[in-house]
């Protein structure tokens, strides 16, 4: 599926096209993405923010601590891959 949007009454992509698409071809376009409205973009930033602060600080302490060591040990095994010290 490619992304795009309407400007000024043209279709313009947002992601890259296929490589079997040609020039001049026909294309469908099958339906537009709804946007959320303010309101239901206010509704989920407060839902996130409420779920935020349901979290205990230890489990941020944790997390952060467990993607560190992942990138500890996946700056390591590119290393390794690459003969580097």
């Amino acid at each position: 599926m490619v992304r795009a949007i309407l400007e000024d009454g043209v279709i313009r992509p947002l992601d890259t096209l296929p490589a079997h698409w040609t020039e001049g071809q026909e294309l469908v376009i099958d339906e537009a993405a709804d946007a959320p409205s303010p309101e239901e973009l206010e509704t989920w930033s407060r839902e996130v923010d409420a779920l935020a602060h349901a979290i205990p600080p230890d489990d941020f302490e944790r997390l952060e601590a467990a993607l560190a060591e992942a990138d500890r040990e996946a700056k390591a095994y590119v290393r390794r891959q690459m003969d580097l010290p």
